[in-house]
């Protein structure tokens, strides 16, 4: 780093031993005029800087999906995004969601569909909570490995985002084991598999359409080098360029034209970060593919739409279902969930853009919504009511019991006898 940094390498040592900055990205539907004092990320509308980190666990605010607690370098993504819409996008190491819910946020009700895959069941967990908090039912959960991906649907998608697993050094000051974890000999395995991956992310691009490729980690290695031995020489690509890229964002030109963006936290108000783009050349595809829909329990949105499978209800967005992939009904998959066991999921509850007038509301202050979340009891005046806090839906309340947050229910399951 040294070498590479010169004069600017003592700055980036102390950075490193530093606390990092505390960064969230409003939700646009139930969040964009929150926390107005804050101070704004440079590279994201909706990405926000705190004073000091609040209990996110207690904040009914947080609890809605009004917005996600995520790092300001990888808020970047946006600003390679195509302006287009609608697309069909890939993102191929989805969990926990930061990436997949700044997409969602950028996609909304009626711009395309997004995949978000991840081969760990644990992390896929998380995946799924974080989706459904941020109440955009544009999306689809699976696990599959990349290659069967590039296997099963070569050239099928506007976007594939391949946020890589890296030797994690740009988050040394935030996790200790990842200082622990590292070793030079490290840095060259992962090398290696960030290229299978790459290969195959490469394989899934559509004419017309974009990869884009991120780790969270300084080695060139694992970030130019792997890019320059995937792209050099290839007339059917082209580097996509961040035009408006704020002078604190490093440079890097790489296999002739090739251009990455490196985030180092002595110059930006992020984690260190390393982010490209490639084009494919084409034109891009139009997406009309008819998806079988079902009558909804409740009444959604017009342009919300119900599909099921099994005994399962999800909810999907019409553009969504028009980018849906052929033969779709035979892959395995989660999606936005509204009902199950003859009633609406809690998930339903943090729908965005949408209000229950079939339910009556029960509205909450802080203090009563925290006696909520313990699971204390609450005298219903209906069978079921729609429970908000701040004009915001955090859950349901039946007859008996409270619908507690699904996290929450959970632990309750697994520890009450």
């Amino acid at each position: 780093m040294r070498a590479r940094l010169q004069e600017e390498a003592e700055p980036f040592f102390h950075a490193l031993q530093a606390p990092p900055n505390v960064t969230i990205r409003l939700n646009p539907y139930k969040g964009k005029n929150l926390f107005p004092e804050a101070r704004c990320v440079p590279w994201h509308p909706l990405g926000r800087v705190l004073h000091q980190r609040p209990d996110f666990e207690h904040s009914p605010l947080w609890h809605a999906g009004a917005y996600y607690v995520q790092e300001a370098s990888g808020m970047s993504l946006r600003n390679f995004l195509p302006e287009r819409r609608p697309l069909r996008v890939l993102d191929l190491s989805a969990a926990p969601g930061g990436k997949s819910t700044l997409i969602l946020g950028e996609l909304g009700l009626e711009g395309g569909l997004l995949i978000a895959n991840d081969p760990d069941p644990k992390r896929r967990a998380a995946l799924r909570e974080n989706l459904e908090r941020w109440g955009i039912p544009s999306y689809f959960i699976t696990g599959r490995h990349p290659q069967y991906w590039a296997q099963r649907y070569p050239e099928a998608f506007d976007v594939v985002v391949l946020d890589a697993p890296c030797s994690g050094e740009g988050l040394w000051r935030k996790d200790d084991r990842a200082i622990c974890q590292w070793s030079p000999q490290g840095v060259k395995r992962m090398q290696r598999f960030q290229r299978s991956l790459l290969f195959a992310a490469k394989a899934l691009v559509a004419p017309g359409g974009r990869l884009i490729y991120s780790t969270c980690t300084f080695a060139p290695e694992e970030n130019e080098d792997n890019l320059a031995f995937a792209f050099a020489n290839d007339a059917s690509w082209h580097p996509v360029f961040w035009e408006t890229a704020p002078p604190e964002v490093i440079r890097v030109r790489y296999a002739g034209e090739g251009i990455g963006y490196y985030f180092y936290p002595h110059r930006c108000i992020g984690e260190g970060f390393f982010i490209s783009a490639w084009g494919k050349e084409g034109r891009p595809a139009l997406y009309s593919k008819p998806y079988k829909t079902v009558s909804s329990p409740f009444l959604l949105p017009k342009n919300i739409r119900a599909i099921k499978r099994g005994e399962q209800f999800y909810a999907l967005t019409e553009s969504a279902i028009a980018c849906s992939l052929p033969d779709w009904d035979k892959e395995i998959w989660e999606a936005f969930p509204i009902w199950e066991h003859a009633r609406p999921t809690h998930a339903a509850a943090l729908l965005a853009a949408v209000e229950y007038p079939n339910f009556p509301e029960r509205p909450l202050s802080t203090e009563e919504f925290m006696h909520y979340l313990a699971g204390r009891h609450f005298n219903p005046q209906a069978a079921l009511e729609w429970v908000t806090v701040s004009g915001l839906g955090v859950g349901w309340l039946y007859k008996g019991r409270p619908s507690l947050p699904f996290t929450w229910r959970r632990f309750l399951r697994h520890y009450q006898p």
